[in-house]
C-alpha cells in the first residue's frame, strides 16, 4: 500500500494504516513509559494547552494516534554504536485529544521579553525570549506548526493560537511541536539545535524519567 505525504510535506503526516501493531524498536535507548514521565507530560499539557490537550515530551507519542505513527519517537543505538537522536529527544508535541483529531487553544507562559514576528512559512514557528523560564535563565522557546496566530493575555498565561499549523496540519496527526534552547538564539539552524536543547520536563521541574518501567504500550497520561 503507498503511503501519501501529507499537504505540508511532512513524512510522518500519511493516510493511516489501521489494525497493525506497534512495537518498540529493540535498539531504544528508553525502554519504558514511566507514571513519572506521565506526570510530566500532563503538567506540560497544562502549561501549554487548552482543554483536552496531550503532551509527549518523553520520547513516547500518545498510544491513541493512528497505528501509522510510531510509538517511540526517543534516541536509538545505530548498528555502529553511534547514537542517533529521536524526533523526540528534548522536544515535546502537543495535541487536542489522544488521538491526534482533536483542537486545542495553544498558550505560552507569561514572562518573555521579546517574541519574533509572524510565524515562518515553513513550518510556522515563533520565538520567544525569557530571561527565567521554570529552572533555567536566559530560554529561547520555539513553537513550530500554530494555527491562527495571534498574542493575547488569558489568566497567567499567553494565547497565541490554535495546535495544527503548517506542518502539523493532517487530520490524523494534528499538532505543534515545542523545543526550548539555551540563550537567546531566535530560531537556530536545523544542525544547531540538537546542541542548544533542552529537556522540556527539566524547564518545569517535572518528575524524573528513570523510574520504575512500565509497559511501553500504556498510556498514563490521563486528564485530571
Amino acid at each position: 500500500m503507498a503511503l501519501l505525504t501529507g499537504a505540508s510535506g511532512d513524512p510522518y503526516e500519511r493516510i493511516p494504516v489501521f489494525g497493525l501493531p506497534k512495537k518498540m524498536p529493540r535498539n531504544a535507548l528508553i525502554s519504558a513509559y514511566t507514571h513519572e514521565m506521565a506526570g510530566a507530560d500532563q503538567l506540560l499539557a497544562k502549561i501549554f494547552g487548552g482543554p483536552g490537550a496531550v503532551a509527549a515530551a518523553n520520547s513516547f507519542e500518545p498510544t491513541g494516534l493512528s497505528n501509522q505513527y510510531p510509538l517511540y519517537r526517543g534516541d536509538i543505538l545505530g548498528d555502529n554504536g553511534i547514537v542517533l537522536t529521536g524526533h523526540l529527544s528534548k522536544a515535546m508535541h502537543l495535541y487536542g485529544s489522544f488521538d491526534g483529531r482533536g483542537e486545542t487553544s495553544l498558550y505560552v507562559p507569561a514572562g518573555f521579553t521579546s517574541h519574533s514576528g509572524s510565524p515562518t512559512t515553513t513550518d510556522a514557528a515563533v520565538t520567544f525570549f525569557y530571561p527565567r523560564l521554570g529552572n533555567f535563565s536566559n530560554v529561547t522557546l520555539a513553537v513550530f506548526h500554530i494555527a491562527n496566530f495571534t498574542i493575547s493575555q488569558e489568566g497567567g498565561r499567553v494565547r497565541i493560537g490554535t495546535v495544527g499549523g503548517r506542518g502539523g496540519s493532517y487530520a490524523f496527526y494534528k499538532h505543534s511541536h515545542i523545543e526550548f534552547y539555551r540563550g537567546n538564539t531566535s530560531l537556530p539552524s536545523a544542525s544547531a539545535r540538537q546542541r542548544l536543547r533542552i529537556d522540556p520536563a527539566a524547564v518545569f521541574g517535572g518528575a524524573s524519567t528513570t523510574a520504575r518501567p512500565r509497559k511501553a504500550t500504556s498510556d498514563l497520561r490521563t486528564s485530571e
